[in-house]
């Protein structure tokens, strides 16, 4: 897997969520296609609504990875 999340595929994205504690929700990453570039660009709807996962769940990923991998790339 590429260090910088940009170059993720789907593969990665999924695989980085199932090793974060999250492989229930991993899978619907895979359903919606969502790789390195659409996860950098995903807004907090996006995750809460778009991805049909239980609201508790997608919130830990927002708030604690995804608003995180956006920090850290768009910083650089």
């Amino acid at each position: 897997k590429a260090v910088d999340p940009v170059e993720w595929s789907v593969r990665d994205v999924v695989e980085y969520f199932t090793e974060a504690g999250f492989p229930e929700q991993a899978g619907a990453f895979q359903e919606q296609e969502i790789a390195g570039k659409s996860l950098l660009l995903m807004q907090r709807a996006d995750v809460l609504t778009g991805l049909s996962i239980r609201l508790g769940p997608a919130l830990k990923i927002y708030e604690y990875h995804v608003k995180l991998l956006q920090r850290s790339h768009f910083q650089d």
